[in-house]
């Protein structure tokens, strides 16, 4: 049985969990939450910049096609690479970037999911928490506070 469901059937018993409980559990979804929407974000970048890579792949191989197209008519009579070069240039240096930016990116993802908790797992913890009550246990000092008045009344 998944823990959720396990979950609700503790609540259904008649078990309430504690409002301090339940601002920590509304914040550990809040913060599920906007990790999700970041990564969601990141991957977004991350399609974007790949399609971009692609593009200027192709762009590449079209303009490399022209070079050696030129190349051989510079062979044949007359040609000048000047008006090319620099648009190669240009895009070998955005290529350049594109790769850098994906690898930080990549870079990104990683850590966050080395670092931060899946939502499965933040569900477990909740109905282990949820099932302990950590809310119910009494501290030894208070056993102890308990104890004194008890004996005094005797």
């Amino acid at each position: 049985m998944p823990p959720h469901q396990r979950h609700s059937q503790d609540d259904d018993s008649g078990k309430k969990i504690s409002g301090k409980a339940q601002n920590i559990f509304s914040r550990i979804n809040s913060d599920i939450k906007a990790l999700n929407s970041s990564i969601l974000v990141i991957s977004q970048k991350i399609k974007y910049l790949v399609r971009n890579e692609k593009i200027l792949g192709r762009n590449l191989l079209v303009l490399n096609k022209k070079v050696k197209a030129i190349q051989e008519s510079r062979q044949h009579g007359s040609a000048d690479l000047s008006g090319i070069q620099p648009e190669l240039e240009e895009i070998s240096r955005k290529l350049s970037e594109n790769a850098g930016a994906i690898e930080e990116l990549h870079s990104e993802l990683e850590y966050i999911k080395e670092n931060y908790a899946k939502a499965e797992e933040v569900s477990e913890i909740k109905f282990v928490i949820g099932s302990i009550n950590p809310m119910e246990f009494v501290s030894i000092n208070d056993v102890n506070e308990i104890v004194a008045k008890a004996m005094k009344k005797k």
